[in-house]
């Protein structure tokens, strides 16, 4: 590793860490070096964005906030790679944004001023929808997410729905 001016960092899962330089949010794993026999810390990933980075250990998330934009990355646990979940306009323009435990009430902040904001959620964006009118009293569901399809006992037989078309 290079040497740079590093300005967050945190540890991932005991096994990654992500660091802020001045212009990127960078990605590192240790490895092990045969040469001199010892574990050092190697860069995996790299993600071009100017901004402040946000992780709460054990959460399986980060945050990096931009100017203009709020990006969320999902952490893989086995592979560490980060995951673009979300992206959302900083429309607060701050410098932090914090969730509460169960994502309802989100505090906002920018370095250098006196206060923050605390925001609540306005809608709850649980969409459902009606994928079969049957009387299905007394079926049993199960979801297989690996194979993306739910399936659906009725009486004598089993349903298998696709959880994309259904």
């Amino acid at each position: 590793m290079t040497e740079m001016d590093l300005g967050q960092m945190y540890l991932i899962y005991n096994q990654a860490l992500v660091a802020r330089s001045s212009s990127d949010i960078l990605f590192f794993k240790l490895v092990y070096d045969d040469q001199s026999d010892t574990m050092k810390w190697k860069q995996y990933k790299l993600i071009e964005a100017r901004g402040f980075i946000y992780y709460i250990k054990g959460n399986v998330r980060i945050q990096i906030t931009t100017d203009d934009l709020i990006y969320f990355y999902l952490i893989d646990q086995d592979t560490l790679e980060p995951i673009l979940e979300n992206v959302m306009f900083n429309y607060m323009n701050c410098t932090q944004m914090m969730f509460g435990s169960k994502v309802k009430y989100a505090i906002t902040y920018k370095t250098n001023q006196r206060s923050f904001a605390i925001y609540r959620r306005k809608f709850l964006h649980n969409f459902k929808v009606t994928v079969s009118e049957e009387n299905l009293e007394g079926s049993k569901g199960l979801e297989i997410p690996t194979m993306g399809i739910f399936l659906v006992t009725k009486i004598d037989k089993v349903i298998m729905y696709d959880s994309i078309t259904y």
